[in-house]
């Protein structure tokens, strides 16, 4: 039979058919599905063991690759325990699911595993075995995870409820403590609020209703196993108002002021500190209330004003903070009065280091009555005046002063009184008199001497000054000598007859004999130490080549103005003295005037002139040697005249003059040149120009016909020199040429012996008006 529809349920039935007919049908009882014939699954595949505890064990697996032709009813799982032979049966009913926990094993034990698939055709063959497994627990640490909310902590306000969440693991499932600031969290120990943490398998809940702020803390979850110890940690911050202020004192107390010192509230609240409220209140009267004082204190301190002296005040403060003011700290009552009094007097001042404009004025520090000492005045008074004059402006901090402008020989005393915060307090009593000097001792030492100048006969030496001189003037200075061979010291001359400078000759030695030299300078409080001695000083004459020094500011050259003086002065130097001349050009200067000492020479030329500018030259001459020292002279004047004056280029309203340069410029370069003129019937000459630059010039504004003279000076930064004039007189006029023809030459009225004839006059008069025609 084909074409059957699946899984319909059909009847059949039979009949037999001859020749004559068919005969009845025989029918089947019961319909027949059309399916597949039936039969067992093929086994379950990939039978894994997970999670094996020591009683239970967690089986997954995957359907037969044939089911049989019938649906899968269930799965039928085997254990078998290692060293037995009978495979038990763990599920008693069919397992419709691919995973399934095997429970009852036995601590320790080892055990196999198989399943088996039911149809409706019946069970299939085992599956594959696993291998042994061991009923014990698995190894895992504990570990403890917040709710990601709580990660950065948690805050609540008073009065709203405290949730801690927590996510646990571990193997075996670890206990679970719930601490605050390190103590364990009972429901008793917070008065019943805390609901107890709820256990569900992998989490737990901690919930505080009603916060406080003593709820605030660190709240940790603990959980612990055999393997380990994990913790979580949130910090829960409830926010309230602030404690009071604590450790409210008074510092600084006045009469009509006081400053108002507290620590800030021990608890803060959960909330930074935003301001402080500080009041006061008249405490001698009861009916007046509290008075803000100020509202906006951001520190512990305050400096309160406008007190009235001897009332009774109380103060109080509170913190404030984002949730509000907290409860105040008050103060103790107090009093407005001044605590302390003015110092005591110091003692009697010690003076020391007396000079003759200054003193130093010493003294011990007083009592200070209750207020540190801020400094001290100081007065003095001299010994015949009844007036204490105030020494310092401002208050000094130290135990002495430096009293300086004192009047040299005026006798002193001081006194000195101390100020604190009530103010000064009473003077000291005055000082011993001092007058007004410096101190006198000896002074110190010279320098060493030195060798300024020797002969054959005798030494000039010469030293510094003491840098102290005792407090008294140098009298003078006592010379020392000590002769070559001996250790005995000489005195050059005595204490009557002292050395007034530093310097001195010493006559009367002994050629080529050596001698120490000392000094020591005298004062009123007598004689010093000896200075450093020289080293042996032979003596013997000094042999040096001449020197010559001019004493001029520029050493080449010497410029001066014709009519003055020339002076060339030179200074000689060399031993012995040398002999001196001095020379101009190379020949002797006749007109010179020559003055000369040992160690001066100077030549003198009375009202020079240009004549003088040359070379000078000294020449001085000793044993030793020679030298020689030139210097050039060059006498400054005005210039001479200029040379070749001439004229040209004349019309009637104009010439040209040009000329040439002096010879002789004066030593200085020319400025210019200063034109003149001058008409022949006058006397007087008129400047043309203020200064040319050049050696030609144009003379403008010459009237026509007039006769003219010239002249032309050279001008340097001296002046103007000597003139050059010209000798012909020069007339203003135009140069006169032949005319130009006449032009337009035409012939008019024509007859038998005349002719009339027209023209116009030249365009060019050749500068003469035209005197007649000739007619040709």
């Amino acid at each position: 039979v084909k074409d059957l529809i699946p899984n319909c349920e059909y009847y059949f039935r039979v009949k037999a058919v001859n020749k004559i007919g068919g005969g009845d049908y025989l029918e089947l009882r019961n319909p027949i599905i059309a399916e597949d014939p039936k039969q067992p699954p093929d086994p379950p595949v990939d039978l894994e063991v997970h999670n094996p505890t020591s009683k239970s064990v967690t089986l997954t697996w995957k359907p037969p690759l044939f089911d049989g032709g019938s649906k899968i009813m269930g799965y039928i799982i085997e254990k078998l325990a290692k060293g037995k032979e009978r495979w038990e049966r763990c599920n008693d009913y069919l397992v419709p699911l691919l995973t399934y926990t095997v429970k009852g094993l036995e601590e320790g034990k080892e055990y196999q595993f198989r399943a088996r698939a039911e149809n409706a055709a019946g069970i299939s063959e085992p599956s594959r075995t696993t291998p042994f497994v061991k009923a014990v627990d698995p190894i895992e640490a504990p570990k403890v995870f917040l709710a990601a909310n709580l990660q950065s902590g948690l805050e609540v306000k008073r009065g709203d409820e405290i949730i801690l969440e927590a996510h646990i693991s571990g193997s075996p499932y670890p206990s679970i403590t719930w601490l605050r600031n390190d103590e364990v969290v009972r429901p008793e120990d917070i008065k019943k609020r805390v609901t107890a943490p709820k256990k569900k398998k992998g989490e737990s809940i901690l919930s505080v209703r009603d916060s406080i702020r003593a709820d605030h803390g660190t709240f940790t979850i603990k959980v612990e196993n055999d393997h380990g110890v994990a913790k979580a940690s949130c910090e829960v911050n409830v926010l309230d108002t602030p404690g009071p202020p604590v450790n409210f004192v008074f510092e600084d107390l006045r009469k009509n002021s006081v400053i108002c010192k507290w620590e800030p509230p021990l608890d803060d609240g959960g909330s930074e500190i935003l301001n402080y409220v500080l009041e006061k209140k008249d405490n001698t009267k009861a009916e007046m209330g509290w008075v803000t004082v100020s509202s906006t204190l951001r520190h512990c301190k305050f400096h309160v004003t406008k007190l009235i002296e001897g009332k009774e005040y109380l103060f109080r403060v509170f913190a404030e903070n984002r949730v509000g003011a907290g409860p105040p700290c008050v103060s103790k009552p107090m009093t407005a009065k001044d605590p302390f009094s003015p110092p005591d007097a110091p003692n009697k001042p010690d003076v020391e280091d007396v000079t003759s404009n200054s003193m130093l004025v010493k003294w011990n520090e007083p009592k200070d009555n209750g207020s540190p000492i801020i400094g001290y005045w100081i007065e003095k008074r001299e010994i015949n005046s009844t007036h204490w004059a105030r020494v310092n402006r401002n208050l000094v901090n130290a135990l002495e002063v430096k009293v300086e402008g004192l009047l040299e020989g005026l006798t002193y005393i001081f006194r000195v009184c101390a100020e604190n915060a009530a103010g000064p307090g009473k003077f000291s009593p005055p000082s011993d008199p001092k007058t007004a000097q410096d101190p006198i001792i000896v002074p110190g030492p010279p320098s060493c001497p030195e060798v300024k100048d020797k002969t054959k006969s005798s030494v000039a030496l010469a030293w510094k000054p003491p840098q102290k001189d005792g407090g008294s003037p140098i009298k003078g200075y006592i010379v020392e000598m000590q002769d070559e061979g001996s250790t005995e010291w000489k005195k050059v001359n005595e204490g009557d007859k002292l050395f007034p400078t530093c310097e001195c000759v010493i006559p009367n030695l002994k050629e080529l004999r050596k001698y120490r030299f000392r000094v020591k300078a005298v004062n009123a409080a007598g004689e010093s130490e000896p200075s450093p001695a020289t080293s042996e000083i032979p003596i013997q004459d000094i042999l040096e080549e001449p020197e010559i020094f001019l004493d001029l500011g520029a050493q080449d050259l010497l410029s001066c103005r014709a009519g003055t003086t020339i002076k060339i002065p030179a200074v000689i130097k060399g031993r012995p003295v040398p002999k001196t001349f001095w020379e101009y050009e190379g020949k002797a200067k006749t007109t010179a005037k020559v003055e000369a000492t040992d160690a001066r020479s100077e030549i003198i030329i009375p009202e020079c002139n240009r004549s003088h500018s040359g070379r000078y030259s000294i020449t001085a001459k000793n044993k030793a040697g020679q030298k020689t020292v030139h210097v050039r002279v060059n006498v400054l004047d005005v210039p001479g005249p200029p040379k070749d004056l001439k004229v040209s280029d004349i019309t009637r309203g104009s010439c040209k003059l040009s000329w040439k340069m002096p010879d002789d410029d004066g030593g200085d370069r020319i400025r210019g040149y200063v034109i003149e003129k001058r008409n022949i019937d006058g006397k007087a000459w008129t400047k043309v120009n203020p200064n040319c630059g050049s050696t030609s010039f144009v003379v403008p504004d010459l009237i026509t016909g007039q006769e003219y003279f010239f002249r032309v000076r050279a001008e340097n930064r001296f002046g103007v020199g000597p003139p050059a004039e010209t000798i012909q007189r020069t007339t203003a006029r135009d140069p006169i040429h032949p005319p130009d023809p006449p032009i337009k030459l035409r012939i008019g009225l024509v007859t038998k012996n005349t002719v009339s004839l027209t023209w116009k006059p030249p365009k060019n008069d050749g500068g003469a008006p035209v005197t007649h025609y000739n007619v040709e």
